[in-house]
């Protein structure tokens, strides 16, 4: 699915409603911990909700076949912790699980804590958990790979960026495999790239080289500190989308990348994704991104800003690209015209305008 709209339109918080759950779900995760990682209840609401308004998600699942959905409703102040007003599992169209119970009834401290997040209580729908718990997100910062193993200064934005370090932690076999698939496709995209290799400092430290091919008979290795912004990027991707089972989520992946390989990534993206048959979010500016004829509507998802919400328009609604995709046209130039700020004209003008005065 590629998730399209215009800046601040929403698709960053559309996606982190899926790591907000993953958050709850994780080994050691836990409501608590994923609303103070964005600043508790009031950061997740909408910049247009009414005053003290409740915040709800609800997921639909199919997991082994078999369809689940799962319902969090959430209240809460500045003066008063945040507590659920509902939690639903359902399996099939039939409850499961809803709360508030009457046990919460009679304990309100017990609706500070989901079931999602306790083994003790989520027994009836551990899958449910451990599907949500699978979600990943990529997010590749140059300068987090290129800085210190193990720090985690750049927070959500850097999710993926310690992309190096989950490859030297695979045995030899699982990693030689992995490496050779990356190297397949960097000799495609990057000039004079011969191979990769994960090799260790003399402090232990795990570093990923890549050797050129060079005037020297053996070429040249570097490692990531002098890849450029791109290489590391594409590297990143290409080890984010064939590993790991559940839903994948890729922010604006074709930063740093030249135009012709943004062109292939959603070819790239749909193979691995058939190979380990896992779902792929893709956020996107990019029109190259949706200018393969291969894209069908149905995977695009428009969002709407407006002055009192941003809606969301599945493409297989929109006539305009049903009719591109009917005259097998790629999406991207229409798609870009319905993201288009309108009057981004203007910018320019109202820029010369002040620079005068």
């Amino acid at each position: 699915m590629f998730v399209v709209g215009p800046n601040a339109s929403g698709k960053t918080n559309l996606l982190d409603a899926f790591r907000f759950l993953h958050d709850v779900a994780a080994h050691g995760g836990s409501l608590a911990r994923a609303l103070g990682a964005r600043g508790d209840l009031a950061h997740l609401r909408s910049l247009h909700a009414r005053r003290d308004s409740k915040v709800a998600i609800a997921v639909e699942l199919e997991v082994a076949g078999e369809p689940w959905t799962y319902e969090l409703e959430l209240e809460g102040t500045k003066t008063r912790p945040t507590r659920i007003v509902r939690e639903v599992v359902s399996h099939k169209s039939r409850p499961i699980l809803t709360r508030p119970t009457d046990v919460d009834k009679t304990d309100s401290r017990l609706l500070e804590q989901t079931h999602l997040e306790q083994l003790t209580q989520n027994a009836k729908f551990r899958v449910v958990a451990d599907a949500l718990a699978q979600i990943t997100t990529t997010h590749i910062v140059p300068q987090i790979v290129r800085g210190s193993r193990g720090d985690k200064s750049g927070g959500e934005d850097s999710a993926g960026s310690d992309f190096v370090d989950q490859l030297a932690r695979l045995g030899e076999r699982k990693q030689k495999q992995a490496l050779a698939r990356i190297e397949k496709q960097l000799k495609i995209a990057v000039p004079q790239f011969s191979a990769l290799r994960i090799e260790r400092d003399k402090l232990g430290v795990p570093h990923l080289e890549a050797r050129y091919d060079h005037w020297r008979p053996g070429g040249v290795w570097q490692n990531e500190k002098d890849f450029s912004d791109g290489t590391l990027r594409l590297v990143g991707l290409l080890w984010a989308i064939q590993q790991g089972e559940g839903l994948l989520i890729l922010e604006e992946p074709e930063l740093s990348l030249h135009r012709e390989i943004i062109r292939q990534l959603p070819r790239v993206v749909a193979q691995a994704a058939q190979r380990t048959e896992r779902q792929v979010f893709v956020s996107t500016h990019a029109e190259e991104m949706l200018s393969d004829a291969g894209v069908d509507p149905a995977e695009v998802l428009v969002l709407r800003p407006s002055g009192e919400e941003t809606e969301v328009l599945a493409g297989s609604s929109i006539n305009e690209l049903l009719a591109a995709a009917k005259a097998k046209l790629g999406l991207g130039k229409v798609v870009t015209g319905l993201t288009r700020p309108t009057r981004v004209n203007q910018l320019a003008f109202e820029w010369s305008k002040g620079t005068r005065q």
